[in-house]
């Protein structure tokens, strides 16, 4: 699988930028500053967005590793 080469979700940028939107949107809709039905949104944008961003992050290339070679063959006769 890919162990080694992506850093685990919960200690990425886009993490913190999750928490934060789940804090802004209930700040927001707790003070009425934006609809309740606008900060869900958000927060669904704001899930969609991460989940795109890390699977994005799974799928870069690995590095090249190259081909085994083969063992030579030793004439018979």
């Amino acid at each position: 699988m890919l162990t080694g080469l992506t850093t685990p979700g919960t200690k990425t940028s886009e993490f913190l930028l999750v928490v934060l939107n789940g804090i802004a949107q209930l700040v927001l809709a707790l003070t009425n500053v934006l609809p309740a039905k606008y900060a869900a949104l958000l927060g669904v944008v704001g899930a969609l967005a991460y989940q795109l961003s890390r699977g994005l992050a799974k799928t870069e290339p690995r590095p090249a590793t190259p081909a085994p070679v083969p063992p030579p063959s030793s004439p018979v006769g």
